[in-house]
């Protein structure tokens, strides 16, 4: 129906890559030659070190102790030329939670320098999930000592070893004059860091469905949050370059793509002016100058969906774009009043619809509030939860002077019929946020950190990683009960820090800590288009 540009971005299948594509740099193969025996010397180290853990719980795999042991040498190359990833990392940690090492160093604590245990540590403690999905205690008594052991080992044998020169710190030190060269960067970080790749081959191997695989690195590289407090591979990337504080906050910001369609107006030495169909705004896009084999940009009154993300007062295709001049006039007006729906793309740029959908929230908001008369709810099931929304729905629905049929509202079949406690959270931005198992999380918050059952312990934990519930939702709850000792008890936490629960917040949650917009779909009469 569409078709797809060529994309200069092409991503190459990861089976399990060799060592030396972690680097941006192909060319200097002596830097390469160097770390593979490190690697290797380094997961003799890690084997010897497991042999002296006190439980299984923390023993590797071969093939995934080798990856940590890739890790390892990739952090301690970083630390060692201060590359700045992990430095990124600290500064934000800092910022947010008034610690460089939330969990493995005080509030008000200095920065580490160097390869320091506490550093070890919190990278042990965060890569272990990766690893081998399982939650793991900050205080671990064998994370504690392979802290120790591997630190020695890096500081006395491997960084002693390492070549003089650092291929990633040359590559991050390249101009950012244009949007590619901090593209063709974020997409090293995302894809092949040791910060990111792990989660990367997850994300993608979850989202992948064959085809065009662009749109999902991009995904992962521009609007994707991770469990490293929360940030995205775009923060990371924006601390770590020499940026004025506005190119910072453009990078920062690349999650809010502009995804629309767009009326090419007309192209001249690189640089394309179109216009948004959507809001009727202009946009200057700049082309990367094309290679040999590229045709070039896109014609004059060419109608392109697509993605852009500004940089230096200009804008960049971001992702894919579809060609959508072939169709018909009808067909193209119906493709754009159907995009007009999504709100949460389209209030990004378009200020009125924005402006429309938070005031129609609150309106919502209001009179949910109005209804149940608190903005948690619970249910004894389900199919309560289903009857009380259509009561509602249909007083507000006539209390507005509506005649004729009435509104339905459908929770499905599986969450009607579920009778062990259901509630419900109403927020102006979120909407209406729902929680089955409801009874195993209030019974496990009540305990107040005394040992949960295990399925108390397991709802506490898919509760939190949820991505379907906003930290409000979680806050609210504990306003109400308290309990939120049980919390850390079923992550397997120990600590004392105040800033413990925001940390895991922002860990599991991160997307609810960027701007986010109201979930509303308004219709469109097509005189609108």
């Amino acid at each position: 129906m569409y078709g797809n540009r060529h994309s200069r971005y092409q991503y190459i299948p990861m089976k399990k890559l060799p060592y030396s594509s972690n680097f941006p740099e192909k060319s200097d193969k002596r830097i390469i030659a160097a770390l593979r025996p490190l690697v290797k010397r380094c997961d003799k180290v890690l084997n010897f070190v497991q042999q002296g853990f006190r439980f299984p719980s923390l023993k590797l795999t071969p093939s995934a102790r080798t990856l940590l042991a890739e890790i390892l040498v990739d952090f301690a190359m970083d630390i060692h030329f201060d590359t700045g990833i992990w430095t990124a990392l600290e500064k934000y940690n800092t910022e947010l939670f008034g610690t460089p090492l939330p969990l493995m160093l005080p509030v008000n604590a200095k920065q580490p320098s160097g390869i320091s245990i506490e550093r070890v540590q919190f990278l042990l403690w965060n890569f272990y999930p990766q690893l081998d999905d399982r939650e793991l205690s900050n205080c671990h008594v064998d994370m504690l000592y392979a802290a120790e052991e591997i630190s020695i080992f890096l500081n006395d044998t491997l960084l002693p070893l390492l070549p003089v020169a650092s291929p990633v710190k040359e590559f991050l030190d390249k101009p950012n004059d244009y949007g590619w060269e901090v593209k063709k960067k974020l997409i090293w970080l995302g894809m092949h860091s040791y910060m990111f790749r792990l989660l990367f081959d997850e994300y993608f191997e979850e989202r992948y469905e064959g085809g065009s695989a662009i749109m999902v690195i991009d995904d992962f590289i521009c609007q994707n949050t991770t469990p490293w407090s929360g940030l995205g591979t775009n923060d990371i990337l924006a601390a770590c370059l020499d940026i004025p504080d506005k190119q910072n906050d453009e990078l920062r910001n690349w999650y809010l793509r502009h995804f629309s369609f767009y009326k090419i107006i007309k192209t001249a030495k690189g640089v394309t002016e179109a216009v948004n169909l959507i809001n009727d705004v202009s946009y200057l896009i700049r082309e990367e100058p094309p290679a040999s084999s590229h045709k070039g940009d896109f014609c004059p009154n060419s109608i392109i969906y697509g993605g852009l993300v500004p940089w230096r007062d200009e804008w960049y295709w971001s992702g894919t774009q579809h060609d959508f001049t072939p169709l018909s006039k009808k067909e193209i007006d119906k493709a754009i009043r159907k995009h007009k729906q999504t709100t949460r793309v389209v209030a990004r740029y378009w200020k009125e619809r924005d402006e429309l959908v938070r005031h129609r929230g609150e309106e919502l908001h209001r009179n949910a509030l109005k209804f149940y008369g608190d903005n948690l709810v619970e249910f004894p099931n389900g199919l309560a939860l289903e009857r009380a929304e259509i009561r509602r729905l249909t007083a507000h629905v006539k209390a507005l002077g509506h005649v004729g049929k009435m509104p339905r509202f459908s929770l499905g079949e599986e969450l009607r019929e579920y009778a062990d406690g259901v509630a419900m959270f109403l927020d102006p931005v979120e909407g209406q946020e729902i929680m089955d198992y409801f009874d195993d999380i209030r019974s496990g918050l009540k305990k107040n950190g005394k040992p949960c059952t295990e399925d108390e312990g397991e709802v506490i934990r898919g509760w939190i990683d949820s991505t379907s519930i906003s930290p409000g939702f979680v806050h609210r709850v504990l306003e109400k009960y308290g309990g939120a000792d049980s919390i850390k008890r079923a992550f397997f936490w120990e600590t004392d820090e105040p800033c413990w629960l925001e940390y895991l917040l922002r860990c599991r949650k991160g997307e609810y800590y960027r701007r986010r917009f109201p979930c509303i779909s308004i219709v469109d009469s097509e005189a609108d288009i």
